[in-house]
């Protein structure tokens, strides 16, 4: 065998036992399902965050509350990492005083998937959402339809999909 012939043979060797081990390693596991009631308590502790949003009507706001995704991550559920497997399968319910519910792949809320922030906000423009649609709304600007923009939130559940068969 030429030289070249031998280096070729060890470099895929090498890219062989590489991409098995890539292949053979165990996904995350999903997040741990739970329920967290929304109120002060809940949300104390965490930074308060503000932002600009336009409604699909066009109406642009200033809204200050709480990044869903710093809820979940003190709640848990790991963000800054790739997930893979059934970690992919996992979402976000939330629900709404009146039984309204919304759900998020949990890849849509964690930053390192995108850019995008859903903020359960307490205030607009400076000042506290009346009762029809507070205390707490969440707000989702990157949304184009605002289906999403869930009043009087009341809870945010993380569950698991079913493997399919």
């Amino acid at each position: 065998m030429t030289p070249k012939v031998v280096l070729l043979a060890l470099a895929l060797t090498v890219a062989t036992w590489s991409s098995a081990g890539a292949q053979t390693r165990a996904p995350a596991p999903p997040p741990a399902p739970f329920h967290i009631a929304i109120n002060p308590t809940t949300l104390a502790g965490l930074t308060r965050r503000t932002i600009s949003a336009s409604d699909e009507n066009g109406h642009t706001n200033t809204y200050s509350g709480y990044s869903l995704e710093d809820l979940l991550v003190r709640a848990g559920v790991p963000n800054g990492m790739p997930m893979r497997g059934k970690a992919m399968m996992s979402y976000v319910l939330v629900t709404a005083a009146d039984g309204y519910h919304v759900l998020f792949t949990l890849p849509e809320i964690d930053a390192s998937y995108g850019d995008h922030v859903a903020l359960i906000a307490d205030t607009r423009d400076g000042v506290p959402f009346l009762p029809d649609a507070g205390p707490y709304r969440l707000i989702t600007p990157f949304d184009r339809r605002d289906g999403r923009w869930v009043r009087q939130v009341t809870a945010v559940d993380l569950q698991n999909a079913p493997t399919p068969p």
